[in-house]
């Protein structure tokens, strides 16, 4: 009696720790894990999310550059009667030039398209300073069309825009589908697109 007691009592212990992550949490569909994750999120400190989502598309055209170039130039000088070593040394050459050009290629174009993230956040704000009543609407319109009421739509947004920051934040998701960049996205987009043309040409 008082094992089944005591085994009863470790398992409600047991079931009261929180997950390792959410993640694992909504794999299992675990309603209660994501309940008890939660909990101790809110006693401990902040929820952990997964990161390294907006790396994925470099990875994969980096690494399926790098093999299939890799491939082609191995391919074809082995089809020409090219000795081992030239093979070798056409490849590595090849591996090389191939992901300093894909990196400085991706650090390029997510440098200016952060500059352009950043130019539209700037004409947000200054709608937002000279006419933010105009904004104000703009926004009710966007979330009534999503299917709100007019009245919740209308003291969720003003709530809102007390805080005029965060205000044009908010509205560069809601309204114009654009993520800020983080201050070291540029560097992190050149190293990985680089990094896997690198290693998955070398792998080829």
């Amino acid at each position: 009696m008082s094992h089944s007691h005591s085994h009863s009592h470790a398992s409600e212990t047991t079931n009261l720790v929180p997950p390792t992550d959410a993640h694992s949490a909504y794999s299992d569909k675990d309603v209660e894990a994501s309940m008890a994750y939660h909990t101790g999120r809110h006693e401990h400190g902040e929820e952990n999310h997964q990161s390294g989502g907006d790396k994925l598309k470099a990875i994969i055209f980096g690494g399926l550059d790098g093999i299939l170039t890799s491939f082609a130039i191995i391919a074809g000088g082995a089809g020409s009667g090219q000795t081992s070593t030239t093979i070798l040394a056409i490849g590595a050459s090849s591996v090389v030039a191939d992901a300093m050009a894909m990196g400085v290629g991706e650090f390029l174009s997510t440098k200016a398209h952060n500059e352009w993230v950043l130019q539209e956040r700037g004409r947000e704000k200054w709608e937002v300073e000279n006419y933010l009543e105009g904004e104000i609407e703009e926004m009710i319109d966007i979330f009534i069309e999503k299917g709100m009421s007019k009245e919740d739509a209308s003291l969720f947004i003003n709530i809102i825009a007390k805080y005029p920051e965060q205000f044009v934040d908010f509205m560069m998701t809601e309204e114009l589908g654009l993520e800020l960049p983080e201050d070291d996205h540029v560097w992190e987009a050149f190293k990985v697109r680089g990094e896997e043309e690198y290693v998955l040409g070398n792998v080829c």
